[in-house]
């Protein structure tokens, strides 16, 4: 009898081990333990350079932005960034004459963290939406061509989220397009409205680093 049963585990153990051997159900892949913590995820990061238009304080302005991220799993990026900002472009003089003028332009800028989603980061053409959380301090002047007239006059904080069609040229390489919208806080500047940071952008990045 024990003769019998050590032939029988003998014989399953056998073609236990051939049908392993043999016999596969799906890919590679699918025979793998799928884990919430992947080893295999692809992390990166990138580097910015914006430039674009944004109407303040109901005149043309113009900002320029940058910004650093890590980028996680292709389809989240974190970092920090900041933003210059000018306003009254058609007062600043193309000449070398100086001198003052009537009325207030402003300028400034703000830093803080930006969380971006991205959606089918490995398509193409694709969108993200960052979204940037920080503060700033602006100031008035009337003189554009040494700031002579500058100070800061208040801080605020902003918040403002963006969305972005980025095409993938190579694979370090990515140009955005974006738009958006910035709300702030009040400012108080004599002869500058409070609201006058609020609104909308639009314009190009420029974004390098290994995606």
């Amino acid at each position: 009898m024990k003769t019998l049963i050590a032939i029988f585990l003998f014989t399953a153990f056998s073609v236990s081990l051939m049908a392993q051997s043999t016999i596969k159900i799906g890919s590679d892949e699918d025979q793998k333990i799928h884990t919430i913590f992947k080893k295999d995820k692809r992390d990166g990061f990138y580097g910015s350079v914006s430039v674009g238009y944004s109407p303040l304080d109901k005149k043309d302005g113009i900002t320029i932005s940058s910004r650093g991220c890590w980028i996680m799993d292709h389809f989240f990026s974190i970092g920090i960034g900041g933003t210059a900002f000018i306003n009254d472009l058609n007062q600043i003089p193309l000449g070398i004459t100086t001198g003052s003028r009537d009325g207030l332009s402003i300028s400034g800028g703000y830093g803080g963290v930006i969380f971006e989603p991205i959606v089918f980061p490995l398509k193409p053409v694709h969108i993200s939406f960052p979204i940037f959380v920080g503060a700033g301090a602006v100031g008035s002047f009337t003189d554009y061509t040494y700031f002579s007239t500058y100070s800061i006059n208040d801080f605020f904080w902003v918040i403002e989220p963006q969305a972005e069609l980025e095409l993938n040229l190579t694979r370090w390489f990515r140009l955005a397009f974006y738009a958006g919208y910035r709300y702030t806080s009040d400012i108080v500047i004599e002869g500058i409205s409070t609201d006058a940071l609020r609104g909308y952008s639009a314009g190009l990045t420029a974004k390098m680093g290994l995606f």
